[in-house]
């Protein structure tokens, strides 16, 4: 007789590839059969966020888990704390206890990230897993701390949160034992990186594809055009605008690779007749074009204001980028018109993600602006407080179903921690689809925090 613990161990495996979360915990209660296929999905990733924070001790952590099972230590390949708990100001030191054996059980990391200023008692167990080839970390270190760290040299993606002098100053070290092997360097918050450092760290990457410099202070634009000389076979590049006025290399460093393109717009004092931001966002883009790269992402974000992008600027990305933009994001800023967002989706041809603030009181005329474009897929509403001061409306079932019935391409919507997907009936007697005649599928968005920085490429 035929059943379920008949199947090979391998297709139940890849079965299992497609379920998440609770599912995988209730699949591992079926049968024995079944809690062997699921195991090694089930112990992938070890997370602690906020809401196990809250629940410790007295819900289990994975990585007491691992300490009790040493016998699934083998499958875990990624490692992401995004908090610790705490004990009167302190760190909880059983937890720390239970993460630094579960680590040192853990032959197999791939992936490892500490979101918090915790790292230091991971530092000696991250220094054995020769598969480690991701790294995110909160690097507020000592130099002795730095000095041990930077022994890691199969690296391939290395990000640094809030990182200290002591590790920044040791940074041109660590690049050139990576030089082989580092693909991307994100450096976020780093207020004591100066362009010498930088300068000198990027030396030894010629063959860097990623470069992400967001939110330290003596880092601009004008710098990293400056540094980015040293690799040209950049894919991906993120910045923080600063004074306007600066100078930049002549001729235009060249960057024919370039595809995603972040831009962190600080704002200066200008002159009345140019809106705060667009000086800057002009002169970075003339400036990269002289390269001729063809953008498939562009993320623009402005601080915490209203802002609307200028028509001019809309049509320099559209001159420009229109027949290869894929996805665009548009965070804490809106377009100026309705007629700037209509010409953007009419000429970008390739267009199948957007990032913008969706207003709902006005959802008519901004859906009529959308429907110009033939490919746009997912549309997500940035939402942000700068907008208004008042709670704006939700985004419902009819408006989302308006959208998707005005918009033939579109299938998701992700709103309000929601996420709408198309569920499409067709009418049989009529090809075209009709308003009455789309269904909508909702679920809700985690709540936990991202897994990457809102200027890295978008993925779906």
């Amino acid at each position: 007789m035929v059943s379920a613990d008949n199947v090979n161990l391998d297709v139940l495996e890849l079965i299992f590839a497609y379920l998440f979360g609770n599912d995988l915990t209730s699949i591992a209660l079926v049968s024995r059969s079944f809690f062997a296929g699921v195991i090694p999905h089930l112990y992938s990733t070890l997370l602690f966020r906020l809401s196990h924070a809250k629940r410790y001790p007295a819900v289990m952590s994975p990585f007491a888990a691992i300490a009790a099972h040493p016998e699934f230590a083998i499958h875990v390949r990624h490692v992401d704390i995004r908090t610790v708990p705490v004990v009167k100001t302190q760190y909880n030191p059983k937890f720390l206890s239970e993460c630094t054996r579960a680590l040192d059980m853990c032959p197999n990391i791939t992936s490892f990230r500490c979101s918090t200023n915790a790292l230091p008692p991971f530092i000696g167990a991250l220094g054995q897993k020769e598969r480690l080839r991701d790294l995110r970390i909160h690097a507020n270190l000592t130099t002795d701390q730095s000095t041990k760290l930077i022994k890691l040299s199969k690296i391939r993606n290395l990000t640094l949160d809030f990182a200290s002098w002591n590790i920044m100053n040791l940074l041109p070290q660590w690049t050139e034992l990576l030089q082989s092997n580092l693909t991307t360097l994100t450096l976020f918050m780093a207020n004591e990186l100066n362009e010498t450092v930088l300068g000198a760290a990027l030396a030894h990457l010629p063959g860097l594809l990623g470069l992400h410099v967001v939110g330290c202070a003596k880092i601009d634009h004008a710098t990293i055009f400056n540094v980015v000389a040293h690799t040209p076979l950049l894919e991906s590049l993120s910045m923080t605008t600063g004074e306007g006025g600066r100078t930049f290399p002549q001729p235009p460093t060249s960057l024919p690779c370039l595809r995603n393109l972040t831009i962190d717009v600080r704002l200066t004092p200008v002159a009345p007749m140019h809106p705060p931001g667009t000086s800057a966002l002009s002169t970075i883009l003339s400036y990269i074009n002289a390269s001729s790269p063809r953008l498939v992402s562009f993320i623009v974000k402005y601080p915490d204001r209203q802002i609307a992008i200028q028509n001019s600027l809309v049509q320099q990305l559209i001159s420009a980028h229109a027949s290869t933009l894929k996805n665009l994001s548009f965070i804490d800023c809106t377009l100026g018109t309705t007629d700037s967002l209509a010409a953007l989706c009419r000429a970008c041809t390739s267009l199948e993600r957007l990032e913008m603030w969706i207003p709902v009181r006005d959802l008519t005329i901004y859906t009529i602006a959308l429907s110009k474009s033939s490919t746009l897929r997912t549309l997500v509403d940035v939402d942000s407080h700068v907008h208004t001061h008042n709670p704006r409306p939700t985004l419902a079932q009819d408006g989302v179903r308006f959208m998707m019935a005005s918009i033939p391409t579109l299938q998701k919507i992700v709103s309000d921690g929601r996420i709408w997907t198309r569920r499409t009936v067709l009418n049989v007697h009529d090809e075209a689809e009709d308003e009455d005649e789309i269904k909508v599928g909702l679920e809700r968005r985690p709540t936990h925090g991202p897994a990457r920085h809102w200027f890295m490429p978008r993925r779906e």
